[in-house]
């Protein structure tokens, strides 16, 4: 990330962070997303959005300086209707660029006798957490806290790490009482997974792709490469971890070939694509 000096006001921080060499940058002063960029939301599943809401969420990216091409702040569909959302480094980005972010405090956790302590070491998940932010020339930490019965959503990760999943949602509900105009309707995945309607038993499949790459020696040619761009669609498409790993093996004698993403600008290969996607799939507990 680079560096900016005190003299630098925060709005030209963003447009520095968003002015960089990326063909896909976005830039403080467009109207819309270009081709390119248009492109890529397609791929990283927004095909379906309506344009009124791109440029909602084209509001959101200059707004807050974050990339959604690095994964920085999403647009999700749930039920029919989009959500702006963003990592919990995402949030902490916008605090400290606003130069006004002096740190936290916490987080704590307590169980239902309402103690709180700085470490969760019970075996039943915690019965809420706290976290508060400070900020300059405030006299007070902004203090939040989120209970785990509002924001469980009983998926394997919150099952698995019920303590660190609820102190995100304190934290991002501190941040955004700590910094409202940057960052009031955005919130984080751990905060909206509850509300993600799930219509059956979400079981997760351990599946094991290779991830060792061969050495890069072979280019396709311009026949192949339309063969590779179809499955690179393929690979965005794939929904489980389990149909990725099928489409691995089924492509395997293509994996380490070279070719132009017009996505991202630059060579790839199907190995890095998948694994990339594969990533994505175990984040989202597919």
């Amino acid at each position: 990330m680079p560096q900016f000096r005190e003299s630098i006001s925060p709005d030209q921080q963003r447009t520095a962070q968003m002015s960089n060499n990326s063909a896909l940058a976005v830039n403080s002063d467009q109207n819309f997303w270009d081709e390119q960029q248009l492109a890529a939301l397609k791929q990283i599943g927004l095909a379906s959005a309506p344009k009124p809401e791109l440029a909602v969420f084209l509001h959101y990216c200059q707004r807050t300086g974050l990339d959604p091409f690095a994964r920085q702040i999403y647009m999700i569909e749930r039920g029919g209707r989009f959500t702006i959302q963003a990592s919990i480094d995402g949030l902490r980005i916008v605090a400290q660029r606003s130069n006004e972010y002096a740190g936290q405090a916490g987080p704590f956790w307590c169980g239902a006798d309402g103690v709180w302590t700085d470490v969760w070491l019970q075996a039943t998940p915690p019965t809420a957490a706290k976290v508060g932010v400070m900020r300059k020339g405030f006299t007070e930490v902004l203090w939040a806290v989120a209970k785990f019965e509002s924001y469980n959503a009983n998926s394997p990760i919150w099952k698995k790490m019920p303590d660190l999943m609820i102190a995100k949602c304190a934290e991002a509900l501190a941040l955004r009482k700590a910094f409202p105009n940057d960052l009031s309707g955005i919130y984080t995945a751990e905060e909206m997974e509850q509300a993600t309607p799930v219509s059956a038993p979400v079981v997760q499949a351990v599946v094991e792709i290779p991830a060792v790459e061969t050495p890069k020696t072979s280019k396709a040619n311009a026949e192949l490469t339309v063969d590779l761009l179809n499955i690179l669609d393929e690979v965005d498409k794939t929904a489980t971890v389990e149909a990725l790993k099928a489409l691995f093996d089924r492509h395997k004698v293509y994996l380490d070939y070279m070719f132009m993403s017009p996505v991202i600008g630059e060579e790839i290969n199907l190995r890095m694509a998948i694994m990339v996607r594969k990533g994505e799939l175990e984040d989202a507990g597919q």
